[in-house]
């Protein structure tokens, strides 16, 4: 047998080991992504940690067949040394425009199906993202955690795989976050106002400061 025919022969075995998991019961393992608990149908998960434009993204990842299962941690705003300037949400609707803003954000395509959806207490966002023929693309669950969001993802979404799907997206574990709080942001308005009064502030201390130097030096 040809060295090339052993390695096309290779090359098919480990394409055809993912797909073995589609059809039948799969073995579920245990993983954790920081403080994050997910289950994958398979020992072959990987991580990748990375910057994007000055923002860290954490994930894990497997391939099943044409699919690819994904848990992304990242955060939910750009950092801001002040908590009063935070712009994540303070209200039930503030919350719902931050999913849509994120899921039209992520999507290259024409149409998505959004769905709101819960996790214990927490209030999440379901969706799936069609390309210009209406194929699925991917299908995420979306969840805002204190500072941090959290994306469940399965791309190129095979039907074979619902099973596997519908495992995978409920057996997240968030309970070990820092905080499961999703109203820790300040209104629009309230920023603004926020922002002209520590201008306000600093522009009387800095009034304030140079009549009590003009004062002292009358005094020498």
């Amino acid at each position: 047998m040809k060295i090339s025919e052993i390695k096309l022969k290779i090359i098919l075995g480990l394409l055809l080991i993912p797909f073995s998991l589609i059809g039948q019961e799969a073995n579920w393992f245990v993983f954790q992504l920081e403080n994050i608990k997910i289950d994958f149908p398979t020992e072959e998960v990987y991580q990748l940690d990375t910057i994007v434009k000055g923002v860290r993204i954490n994930q894990l990842y497997t391939q099943i067949g044409i699919s690819t299962l994904i848990i992304q941690k990242l955060p939910a705003e750009s950092s801001t040394k002040d908590k009063d300037l935070s712009s994540l949400p303070y209200n039930y609707e503030s919350l719902i425009e931050y999913y849509e803003g994120v899921i039209d954000g992520v999507k290259n395509s024409s149409k998505a199906e959004k769905e709101e959806i819960k996790l214990g207490e927490l209030i999440g966002y379901k969706s799936i993202i069609y390309n210009d023929i209406e194929k699925p693309i991917m299908e995420s669950r979306t969840f805002l955690a204190g500072n941090d969001l959290i994306m469940l993802s399965i791309y190129n979404p095979a039907k074979e795989l619902n099973d596997i799907k519908e495992t995978f997206f409920s057996s997240v574990n968030l309970d070990g976050l820092d905080s499961l709080e999703q109203y820790t942001g300040k209104s629009k308005a309230y920023r603004q106002g926020y922002v002209f009064g520590k201008l306000f502030f600093y522009a009387i201390l800095g009034i304030g400061i140079f009549f009590l130097i003009r004062k002292l030096r009358k005094k020498k």
